[in-house]
């Protein structure tokens, strides 16, 4: 991975996986428009009911080269428990004071998993308190002008979707990195709701339900709180034709 500092592009995942499969496409996409990309994982998944630390880190590892990320870092958060306090605020200010992104991706903020919710509301907070000048740590203030939420499992109407058709495979790839979560019918791993055997065939069936919508392939959706600005309905729109 490059080591230089900033980033254009930096998700925040809450476990080593979900922003693979919530923004993977887009992270790819942005990689090839020459853009820094990097993931920071909040837990270690550490509770995770199949696998161990130590195999998921290695599956992290390989997601990250499928990525082609320039930073993958964790922040040790406690898995299930991911708490909004000034502990937690603190490592993720650090992260985007030091890597300065032009854009951050984060969790919606409704979900079936307790941490991807809290995770969304912690990194909310900490983002904004990251920009107030007189909320002093060893680096200068910076809040990123651009903040998408991605989706995980509930869905949310998307404020707009990407297309990703020339990345879904890849994307896919670096998801199913993640051996030790996804169904595996060699093994006697507990079946979970990532790891039934159904699981790809829903997430496969959302990408390409999001492409439907914008006539592409496969889509991936993102919720964004500002308005979108548009100067020519007519060029941004010629996709529709």
């Amino acid at each position: 991975m490059n080591s230089s500092t900033n980033l254009d592009v930096l998700a925040f995942s809450p476990h080593p996986d979900d922003a693979e499969m919530g923004c993977g496409g887009l992270l790819l996409k942005l990689k090839d428009c020459g853009y820094r990309t990097g993931i920071i994982d909040l837990t270690r998944a550490e509770l995770s009911t199949n696998g161990d630390v130590e195999t998921r880190a290695g599956e992290t590892d390989e997601a990250s080269r499928i990525l082609k990320l320039d930073i993958r870092g964790n922040l040790g958060l406690e898995d299930a428990n991911i708490i909004n306090d000034g502990t937690s605020r603190l490592k993720v200010i650090d992260s985007i004071r030091k890597y300065r992104p032009k854009m951050v991706l984060t969790p919606y903020h409704i979900d079936r998993h307790p941490d991807h919710e809290n995770a969304s509301k912690l990194l909310r907070d900490a983002i904004f308190i990251s920009g107030l000048e007189k909320f002093e740590t060893d680096m200068d203030f910076y809040r990123p002008d651009i903040v998408l939420n991605y989706m995980l499992q509930y869905e949310f109407k998307p404020g707009f979707i990407v297309d990703i058709s020339d990345y879904y495979d890849k994307k896919s790839r670096a998801v199913a990195a993640y051996k030790s979560q996804f169904y595996n019918d060699t093994d006697k791993r507990v079946i979970t709701h990532i790891a039934s055997k159904h699981f790809f065939d829903v997430i496969n069936s959302r990408h390409q339900c999001m492409g439907l919508k914008i006539k592409a392939e496969f889509g991936e959706p993102y919720y964004i709180g500002n308005s979108i600005r548009i100067d020519d309905p007519i060029k941004f729109f010629n996709y529709l034709k």
